[in-house]
């Protein structure tokens, strides 16, 4: 059994590595066991023991890290609770968490993890290293000052290659950003000679032709440095990795050269090809949709790959790999966690280059993983540019972390057992398939909500129950993959055939990411996000979904509240509270529009939409739904955004048959009260785990229905609406009423 000592051995052999002095003899001695350097600061402790204390030189007599560490598996959250005391007490800026397998770095003052130019810092550094931020941050700036700079240098150069191409008359996005990337790679290319390849002759690389200019530099690029890589590195009848440039025009090509050449990429420590196809998409697909791709952020990767924690003599599949993330970030895992327990050897390093990451990649983008892979210097022979769906894998991998192309047309009905022209249901199977029979062959999978609940798809979740597949899902927040789309999404973790029954399903609902869930997503800067929670403690809140109640369901619906009644005490379900109306629009009352800008929800059309009213509703509203008085409305595609009303005027209005219509049919609650629940940040936020869609996410009644809210007195009811109409013509007054409402003195209601 591992103990924590053990853990503190190994911590001490990683410190001794990188030029930590231990050795109580030293006279360079800079880490202090279970009590800091000074007897002033060991009285500051009162009987206080941290781990590890830490000074940047002999001559500190500051604390400037504390390192806890504890044994794998147990709550990191806890242990970085106090640690963060420890800090505080002694003034220390850094704390690191240690179980042997994880490794995290937090910077104090904001408790945000350590990155170093955009990458998570998640192993033990040296001195300097750590000197570098302390000074970086002397003025209590953010852990992010590095790689802030190192990030606006690259997107100043897409931004400037992009206009560069545009205006050389290279319309389409993903042509751009190819183009783009054969230039970035004959950079990195040159700069990374040593760990890439050691037979790149010196006429190829970057240094030799970058002053050429006009023709003579499209050339020698085009017939002389491309045919060579491409005699390098493609081999064993690959398709072209290196095609020549499209460019014609030669001066903007030059001015390109020119401002790759003013950057050192090979000291950015980061996923370049991935940051630029991150911001081509970004430009381009949240508008245009010209690049039909978009990007699985960072930190979800990262996040999948902690939980399949990856070992050395694992082979790991993307099935859908695109530019490669997903493979690079589970490499990096292993090689990380070999290095910290000293097993990195050469051999070891070649053996999990060649024989470790694997993936297929439909599109284009298959060559920008395989370059990704060589800047990285390992197997880009092990990715296949092909469709993944109609080369069926069998028995081959113990991990596949991926996600799957959301709503994919399906190509290869006949290839699968389901016979589903479905390209979920497919995408899904074929990973399945892959696995091995080893008891520990696993899958983390993000798919579309879709997948838990659509009717089209319920013989793919009664296939998983039937053979042991699923052994968890885990809800990630909606919004989490914007701006490129606003579908929903959730992680399934499965097993591979032949292993034990699965009686119940972990089910997990993470509501915080640790970014903000808007188009312009912003790290939240607070202590501890969902995710890190879910890795690191034991006691995340986890529902469990019974195979027997599943199968009980006509549908096989995966979703939680079809078998929980969440009804806390004091709080009632709104299905003991509303009824449906769908009431048809025979009178030709005035169309509304509901939306959430307006205090209570709703309008009239002419009103919101003015002179272009008639050019954005039907011609006739006959059968449009009538909204009685005090009756309540939402727009089903909307109402995960707000879009929610209620009708208090003196009229009847008719709205789009895309609403949905419903009454307060329980004399105890206000329907103002209703929909002011409803509008609440609680409200929403229930809203949002409710609705599904592949392009928009929608809301049924039914599911509307499970959600509760606190049953209080109509006194109390009325005060709150009171409260709410004083403020009916001051809306952002009436939203900070909302965003600020003081749970425990107003019966727990959070608006």
């Amino acid at each position: 059994m591992i103990t924590e000592r053990d853990i503190e051995n190994l911590l001490e052999q990683q410190l001794i590595k990188q030029g930590w002095v231990i050795s109580a003899n030293s006279p360079d001695k800079n880490v202090y066991h279970q009590k800091p350097k000074t007897q002033e600061d060991i009285q500051k402790l009162k009987g206080l023991e941290p781990d590890f204390c830490l000074y940047l030189d002999k001559n500190s007599i500051s604390t400037e890290i504390i390192i806890e560490t504890k044994k794998p598996n147990m709550n990191l959250t806890k242990t970085k609770e106090q640690a963060l005391n420890y800090a505080q007490i002694l003034g220390a800026k850094i704390i690191i968490l240690f179980d042997g397998i994880q490794t995290k770095n937090y910077w104090v003052e904001n408790q945000i993890e350590l990155s170093d130019n955009g990458m998570e810092v998640t192993v033990i550094q040296n001195a300097d290293f750590y000197r570098k931020f302390i000074l970086a941050n002397s003025n209590n700036y953010v852990s992010d000052v590095i790689a802030i700079n190192s990030k606006d240098e690259l997107i100043n150069v897409f931004s400037f290659a992009n206009q560069k191409l545009r205006k050389a008359g290279i319309t389409k996005g993903m042509e751009r950003f190819f183009e783009f990337s054969n230039l970035l790679f004959l950079k990195l290319i040159s700069e990374e000679n040593e760990i890439v390849a050691d037979n790149i002759p010196q006429y190829v690389k970057w240094e030799t032709y970058k002053n050429k200019s006009g023709e003579e530099l499209l050339r020698y690029i085009n017939d002389t440095v491309i045919p060579i890589l491409e005699n390098i590195f493609n081999h064993n009848g690959e398709k072209t990795l290196f095609t020549k440039l499209i460019i014609k025009d030669t001066i903007a090509l030059k001015q390109i050269v020119e401002k790759l050449d003013g950057l050192n990429l090979s000291g950015i420590k980061t996923d370049i090809k991935g940051d630029a196809f991150e911001y081509f998409i970004q430009q381009y697909n949240s508008s245009n949709n010209d690049l039909g791709e978009y990007f699985t952020p960072r930190h979800i990767v990262n996040f999948l790959v902690k939980l399949a924690n990856p070992k050395y003599g694992e082979k790991i599949y993307d099935p859908f790999c695109g530019t490669g993330g997903m493979l690079i970030s589970a490499f990096n895992h292993i090689k990380d966690s070999l290095l910290q327990q000293g097993y990195l050897t050469e051999n070891v390093l070649k053996d999990i280059k060649e024989n470790t990451v694997y993936g297929s990649e439909i599109s284009s983008n298959a060559r920008i993983a395989k370059m990704n892979m060589i800047l990285t210097g390992y197997g880009h022979s092990n990715i296949s540019q092909q469709d993944t769906l109609l080369n069926p894998v069998n028995k081959q991998f113990d991990i596949v972390i991926t996600n799957i192309p959301f709503n994919l047309e399906g190509t290869a009905k006949n290839l699968y057992s389901l016979l589903s022209d479905n390209g979920n249901s497919q995408s899904i199977q074929h990973i399945i398939n892959s696995l091995n029979d080893k008891p520990t062959a696993r899958a983390f999978v993000i798919v579309p909500e879709s997948v838990l609940n659509n009717n089209e798809l319920k013989n793919l979740r009664k296939y998983l129950i039937d053979n042991n597949l699923l052994q968890q899902i885990i809800s990630l927040p909606s919004g989490v993959f914007l701006p490129y789309t606003e579908a929903k999404a959730s992680v399934l973790v499965l097993q591979g055939f032949n292993n034990a029954p699965v009686e119940k399903i972990k089910y997990t609902i993470i509501k915080n990411d640790g970014f903000t869930l808007t188009r312009r997503r912003r790290r939240i800067a607070e202590q501890v996000n969902d995710l890190e929670k879910y890795l690191f403690d034991n006691s995340f809140d986890t529902k469990e979904l019974s195979v027997k109640e599943i199968l009980k369901d006509k549908n096989y619906s995966f979703i939680w509240f079809k078998y929980f009644t969440e009804v806390s005490e004091n709080y009632i379900s709104l299905k003991e509270i509303l009824k449906e109306e769908s009431i048809k629009n025979r009178e030709l009352h005035e169309t509304a529009t509901v939306t959430k800008h307006e205090f209570w929800g709703i309008i009239s059309g002419e009103q919101y939409w003015g002179d272009s009213f008639m050019s954005v509703t039907s011609a006739s509203n006959e059968e449009y739904k009538v909204v009685n008085y005090k009756s309540l409305v939402y727009s089903t595609a909307r109402a995960n955004v707000g879009s929610i009303g209620i009708n208090l005027t003196d009229r009847k209005f008719a709205v789009s048959v895309a609403c949905t219509t419903c009454k307060v049919a329980n004399e105890n609650f206000l329907p103002e009260y209703v929909f002011l629940c409803l509008r609440s940040k609680r409200g929403i936020q229930s809203i949002k785990e409710r609705s599904f869609g592949s392009v928009r996410q929608t809301l049924r009644f039914e599911d509307l229905c499970t959600i509760s809210i606190p049953s209080i007195s109509i006194e109390k009811q009325q005060k709150i609406v009171d409260e709410a109409i004083e403020n009916e013509n001051n809306y952002q007054k009436y939203k900070e009423i909302r965003d600020n409402f003081d749970a425990d003195k107003k019966a727990n209601l959070m608006f």
